[in-house]
């Protein structure tokens, strides 16, 4: 004979607590809600059924009071940003803040249809299914901020700065951070230092190759065409830049990368050739990830807190939704700082 399954849990409603006491749901609310208009005698008995029979007020029926959907959105690349460090860092801030305040997540493709599509974008922010937008790293084609500005929807745009400073957005100091490397470098001694950038749609490399180019240019240091390569935040493609740098007749004694993964294949590259890190040529990375500490030569980085921006932007996007105000314009950046490891050593004679 086939056993049933248990039958599902019900949970205590405020009608049950209003059955109990032998009052009305509307008296139950304004005793819960804390409003006027219920004697002492019966706000007493409702509060005491209330906590016997472990009601919890719902938090639909709350967020439908305050015209809420309770739900905060993340919307985000999916595809080469799902399920990267830097995106559960970037999460692991967002949950910290809203934890305990009755919110919860709902995730949006920034790739799908509907935020290709005004219309479809505008249908989406009048059907509230989330009350404001958490946008992590957008690219810089993407169209819908536009969108999203004319429509009046609360959002803040994490990890990236935008050029419209009519948009609230929080990222490192990818300047601080790069001249930070260029500072510790020079300090051992190098003068022929290359960058490998990483994709141009991104303003933090943008920012991170400019940085890189004033420097050298502040110092007197000429840089061969060779020295500055486009790469992306990749292992391969940091293996393909120093692949092409080291091909040529001048070599640097120093190789800057865009990020630690792309940090790793420089390594890789540098192996292959038969030369040494740090001996031959120093290497530094960008972002501070566990594998900047866990492979084989530990990397000389900037560590940036990923967490820490997604906890400041989400505060500040949760502050604008319980005052009713859009968040405030403007950029906010995060400061940075140097980790000294073994991949770097004074420049080789």
């Amino acid at each position: 004979m086939q056993r049933q399954a248990p039958p599902l849990i019900r949970h205590t409603t405020l009608h049950d607590v209003a059955r109990e006491c032998g009052v009305s749901a509307m008296t139950v609310s304004r005793v819960l809600g804390d409003r006027d208009g219920v004697s002492k005698q019966t706000r007493e008995r409702v509060l005491a059924a209330a906590r016997r029979m472990n009601y919890e007020p719902s938090a639909l029926a709350i967020n439908f009071a305050r015209n809420r959907s309770g739900f905060i959105g993340v919307a985000t690349h999916f595809k080469g940003l799902l399920g990267s460090i830097y995106f559960s860092d970037v999460m692991a801030g967002f949950q910290q803040t809203l934890h305990g305040t009755g919110n919860d997540f709902a995730l949006f493709d920034t790739m799908s249809e509907v935020f290709d599509n005004p219309e479809e974008l505008a249908k989406l922010y009048r059907q509230r299914r989330a009350d404001g937008l958490l946008i992590v790293a957008p690219h810089r084609d993407d169209k819908y901020l536009k969108t999203l500005v004319k429509l009046g929807v609360a959002f803040v745009v994490i990890g990236e700065r935008v050029d419209d400073h009519s948009v609230p957005s929080i990222s490192c100091n990818d300047e601080q951070g790069v001249r930070l490397l260029c500072e510790h470098l020079k300090s051992l001694g190098h003068r022929e230092i290359a960058c490998i950038s990483g994709a141009e749609y991104l303003g933090s490399a943008r920012r991170r190759r400019k940085a890189y180019i004033e420097f050298m240019r502040e110092e007197g240091i000429s840089v061969p065409k060779h020295f500055l390569q486009r790469g992306a935040y990749m292992m391969e493609a940091g293996e393909e830049g120093a692949v092409r740098i080291l091909k040529e007749k001048r070599r640097p004694t120093a190789i800057l990368a865009p990020n630690d993964l792309s940090a790793l294949g420089v390594v890789k590259a540098i192996r292959a050739s038969g030369l040494r890190v740090p001996e031959d040529i120093s290497v530094c990375g960008f972002d501070d990830l566990h594998l900047a500490v866990e492979s084989r030569y530990e990397l000389t980085t900037i560590h940036q807190s990923a967490m820490e921006v997604g906890k400041r932007g989400s505060r500040l996007l949760l502050e604008a939704l319980d005052t009713g105000r859009l968040p405030a314009a403007g950029h906010v950046d995060v400061d940075v700082s140097l980790v000294v490891r073994s991949s770097t050593a004074p420049a080789a004679a």
